[in-house]
């Protein structure tokens, strides 16, 4: 991936590093690595980054080259696209499959084939998740194709990104719309569970009711739900902490919620990240994702 900047009157006489730190965000630590490879040009010849611009020139660099190798296992795997530019690579991700390899399993994740369709398009298989989602939680997971990217992507969900969830919960909520504002901590040290506590670190969760069904006289319920914090498996304790889990959900359930989600036959989590946006790090533009809903959501949202 290529970056390039125009110098302007105010740039003359800036030495290469400062442009590179302050127009195109890239970090002292990339500089070096980019100087060594030789992979930083003006109007199209290798340059030291202590050397002064004259307005008019053409300052570029070529991230990837200062990449190091790939070290998920590319793999064959069915991928459903939602964007992709030069920097970036969106996809729907299933329920019950894990966003990126761990020591446990590093293979058969959502990771191995965004690898394996990166080496197949472009022959670089190299790729970053910026986001990650539960695995049996589905929808719009971001990628990028070099750890700059990542770094400006992710500095960008931790901005102004807005992030946008759907879910079927038993029951129906004591209002149709409203906060939940409830800190968060784990159960116990070194524990995956989360519970809501006094104790724990702030977590707030927006939602709406958009749909209330009777199932053969029990209640489910469509939402929607914003997130303003971002902990680990905020929604789904929130939820269950309101009395109102989410369906299909095998850790954060009660009696009632695991009878409902049986009777529907719920293969799946039934929680959907749907729509990410975020302001795209390169051109600056709003850059809104959609996921659409899983097949069995939609009997449920109106």
């Amino acid at each position: 991936m290529r970056l390039t900047y125009s110098a302007g009157e105010k740039d003359a006489g800036r030495k290469v590093y400062i442009v590179l730190r302050r127009e195109l965000m890239i970090s002292d630590t990339l500089t070096r690595r980019l100087k060594r490879a030789g992979a930083i040009f003006v109007d199209g010849a290798p340059v030291f980054t202590d050397r002064r611009l004259t307005p008019g020139e053409t300052l570029s660099v070529d991230v990837t080259a200062a990449e190091p190798p790939c070290d998920i296992v590319p793999e064959e795997g069915g991928l459903d696209i939602l964007y992709e530019d030069a920097g970036l690579l969106a996809v729907n991700k299933p329920s019950g499959l894990i966003t990126h390899p761990s020591r446990a399993r590093y293979t058969g994740t959502l990771s191995n084939f965004v690898a394996g369709y990166l080496e197949r398009t472009s022959g670089d298989g190299r790729c970053h998740a910026v986001n990650r989602l539960d695995r049996d939680t589905s929808g719009v997971v971001l990628f990028a194709k070099n750890s700059h990217m990542k770094a400006r992507a992710g500095q960008a969900l931790a901005g102004d990104a807005e992030k946008e969830y759907a879910a079927l919960i038993a029951g129906v909520m004591d209002k149709p719309a409203g906060t939940i504002d409830l800190p968060i901590r784990r159960l116990r040290e070194g524990d995956m569970l989360r519970v809501a506590a006094p104790d724990g670190q702030r977590a707030v969760t927006h939602y709406e009711t958009t749909a209330v069904t009777e199932i053969d006289g029990d209640t489910v319920s469509s939402l929607r739900l914003r997130l303003e914090t971002g902990r680990t498996h905020q929604i789904r304790v929130h939820c269950l902490a309101f009395g109102h889990p989410i369906l299909g959900d095998h850790l954060y359930n009660t009696a009632f919620s695991q009878d409902i989600s049986a009777r529907l036959g719920l293969a799946a989590q039934a929680l959907h990240a749907e729509k990410l946006s975020f302001t795209e790090p390169v051109s600056g533009r709003r850059l809104k994702l959609t996921a659409p809903l899983p097949d069995y959501f939609k009997s449920f949202v109106k």
